[in-house]
C-alpha cells in the first residue's frame, strides 16, 4: 500500500484501504489484492489531498452504499480559485472490482488553493444522517464564516440531501448544511 489512509470493515471480515494517491484497496482474508478497485474521479492529490475516507452505510448488507470522501479539483463552473481544490463526498455499489450507482452528494465550496486541511471524516448516526468533517483548508478565518463550507461539520441525508432542520438552514448568508462550525 502506498500511503494508506482510512479503511472499512466490510461484513465479511475483508477491508477496504483508500491510499490517498487516488486508489481504493480491498485487503481479502488478510491480503492485498493486487486488483484495485475502478470508478474512483479524479482526486486532487497534492500535500494533504487525495482519496481520504471510507466507510460503509449502517446498513450496508441490505443496501451495499460505500461513501468515500476525496479531495476534488475545480471543475468547470464551481465557485472558488483556479487550480483549487475542495472536500467532497460521493456513495457507490461494488460489482466486483467496479464500482456502480456512483452519486456525488457533495463538495465543499469554494474551492481554494492550497495543499492542507481537507477534513474528511465521514461518519453516521443513528437516525440516518451522515455527518463530514471539513478541514479550513489553511484559511482560519473561514472557519467562522457561515457563508464558507472550510471548517466545518456538514450534516445530510445519506442521499446527499440537505436536512430542514439544520440550525443554520434559515440563516441568511449561511450554508444550510453546516450542522457546526469551529
Amino acid at each position: 500500500l502506498s500511503m494508506p489512509w482510512a479503511m472499512a470493515f466490510l461484513p465479511n471480515g475483508n477491508l477496504f484501504v483508500t491510499e490517498r494517491g487516488g486508489k481504493l484497496r480491498l485487503v481479502k482474508n488478510g491480503q492485498l489484492d493486487p486488483q484495485e478497485i475502478s470508478g474512483i474521479p479524479e482526486v486532487y492529490f497534492r500535500g494533504q489531498g487525495g482519496l481520504l475516507d471510507v466507510a460503509l452505510h449502517p446498513n450496508y448488507k441490505e443496501n451495499g452504499w460505500i461513501y468515500i470522501s476525496y479531495a476534488s479539483p475545480k471543475k468547470e463552473g464551481e465557485a472558488g480559485e483556479d487550480r483549487g481544490a475542495n472536500t467532497a463526498l460521493m456513495r457507490a455499489k461494488l460489482k466486483g472490482h467496479q464500482l456502480t450507482d456512483i452519486e456525488h452528494l457533495y463538495k465543499a465550496s469554494p474551492n481554494v488553493r492550497g495543499n492542507v486541511h481537507f477534513g474528511g471524516k465521514i461518519l453516521f448516526d443513528r437516525k440516518g444522517y451522515v455527518f463530514l468533517s471539513l478541514g479550513e483548508r489553511g484559511k482560519r478565518e473561514a472557519a467562522q464564516d457561515l457563508g464558507k463550507a472550510q471548517g466545518k461539520i456538514v450534516r445530510l441525508h445519506e442521499d446527499g440531501r440537505i436536512p430542514t432542520d439544520n440550525p443554520f438552514v434559515n440563516k441568511k448568508g449561511a450554508l444550510p448544511e453546516i450542522w457546526s462550525y469551529g
